[in-house]
């Protein structure tokens, strides 16, 4: 059986999508909305629950259309996503990975953090 892996796909998905992403987070932290923008990936059926704003959807040539929400580590503290005892070790993480965006994505595997390069 072939684990299906949608983090790598992910990556190789926004490739041409970066500087957007990487403009919406600059906002964010800009407007003084957050120190902490990432963004929320998930494929298939839109969803109203998901958490954030959406920012753009990424078809692929997989039949596979990326649905990505800008949001903030503050909403998906509030949201109970990111637990109490979590959010000092994802700031530090995310202070040492200052030319990166970061994701949650959410897939059949489950949730996961992870960071791309922002170049």
């Amino acid at each position: 059986m072939q684990v299906k892996n949608d983090w790598v796909q992910l990556q190789t998905d926004i490739l041409p999508h970066k500087a957007k992403l990487r403009g919406a987070a600059e906002t964010v932290r800009d407007e003084g909305v957050s120190n902490y923008p990432l963004f929320f990936a998930y494929a298939g059926e839109e969803n109203q629950h998901a958490p954030g704003i959406e920012v753009m959807q990424v078809p692929t040539n997989r039949s596979v259309v990326w649905n990505i929400n800008v949001t903030t580590l503050e909403e998906l503290a509030t949201k109970g996503i990111v637990t109490k005892e979590k959010i000092d070790p994802f700031r530090k993480v995310y202070k040492n990975s200052p030319d990166a965006i970061c994701f949650l994505i959410v897939d059949e595997e489950g949730a996961r953090f992870g960071f791309v390069d922002a170049k």
